[in-house]
């Protein structure tokens, strides 16, 4: 079990090691980055609050990075069918070679990751990881119970 909690933090750690020269080259931080990379990655999901739902980052991060995004002239905000509660966030042209750079760290982080991996086994990790993400909302929606260990394992 310990080596699933040591794998997040490393899986992390390594994914902003890859993104970080890229962070560097646009002088962005690593959470525009992500904020930029999802917006192009997930188009249908264009709030802050999906980037805060789906990323996990904080609403003050979200905040303060698509502000600075805005700034700068790489996203702009717009409001949708009348709509003036929820501003929908899209991507500007000056974003382009942020986006195209993120995405290659992006399939270099997912080619360490899987390196050496048959398509039999990344098609049973994709299922692995499914159940898992599925599992951790399943307990943000139950205000956080957590099964019983014996539930868990079987045993």
């Amino acid at each position: 079990m310990q080596k699933l909690v040591e794998n997040v933090f490393l899986t992390r750690e390594l994914y902003q090691t890859i993104l970080a020269p890229v962070c560097s080259k646009h002088n962005i931080t690593q959470t525009e980055a992500m904020v930029l990379l999802f917006l192009a990655n997930y188009p249908k999901h264009d709030t802050a609050t999906d980037i805060v739902e789906k990323l996990r980052l904080t609403k003050s991060a979200v905040s303060t990075a698509a502000r600075d995004l805005q700034e700068r002239g790489f996203i702009k905000g717009k409001f949708v069918n009348g709509n003036h509660r929820s501003i929908h966030l899209e991507l500007c042209k000056a974003a382009e070679d942020i986006v195209k750079d993120g995405n290659e760290a992006q399939r270099a982080f997912y080619s360490v990751v899987v390196n050496g991996f048959e398509e039999e086994e990344l098609e049973k990790l994709k299922s692995f990881f499914k159940r898992v993400a599925e599992n951790i909302s399943a307990y943000h929606r139950n205000d956080g119970d957590v099964p019983d260990m014996h539930m868990m394992t079987g045993k």
